[in-house]
């Protein structure tokens, strides 16, 4: 009986080891880096080339729930562009790389935290909110009151 469960405990451990998150930093990995992706260190921003997206990147923003966060955007005027949202879940899901779990790994952003982001993708009829989470590389769905961060992107092709 131990035997057995001591065999299918370490089945499951090996199996669910499939997902190893490797964190490091921008440029400590030049195999990893989607070169579609270049950072402006003067203004703290990062372009998405193939997209023609500008995301914001300096100091990480408070934790604010779903409605704040789509307000803290809209109302954003940075490089004389007022045009800043939320992205959806499909522009934040791009920043993912399943394989690793830190968006710092793939792309040039220096100041996205591991942690979860808001989209503006709703979910359930206005009841929850898309999330990307930076920390687990992975996206799901939660109740607008909860609290987590915001990048700020706007259409880039002007």
């Amino acid at each position: 009986m131990i035997k057995a469960i001591l065999t299918l405990t370490l089945t499951a451990v090996v199996s669910s080891a499939w997902f190893v998150p490797s964190f490091g930093s921008y440029g400590s990995d030049s195999t990893n880096i989607d070169t579609n992706y270049v950072r402006d260190d003067k203004q703290e921003v990062v372009i998405d080339n193939k997209n023609h997206k500008m995301f914001y990147d300096s100091k990480p923003t408070k934790r604010m729930h779903f409605i704040k966060a789509w307000s803290y955007c809209q109302k954003m005027d940075y490089l004389g562009k007022i045009d800043w949202r939320v992205p959806t879940k499909d522009e934040s899901r791009d920043l993912l790389e399943l394989s690793r779990s830190n968006v710092k790994s793939k792309h040039a952003f220096k100041n996205v935290d591991r942690e979860r982001y808001w989209t503006s993708t709703e979910f359930r009829d206005g009841i929850d909110g898309w999330y990307v989470d930076f920390d687990l590389g992975r996206y799901s769905t939660e109740e607008f009151t909860k609290l987590y961060r915001v990048i700020c992107v706007r259409d880039s092709k002007d």
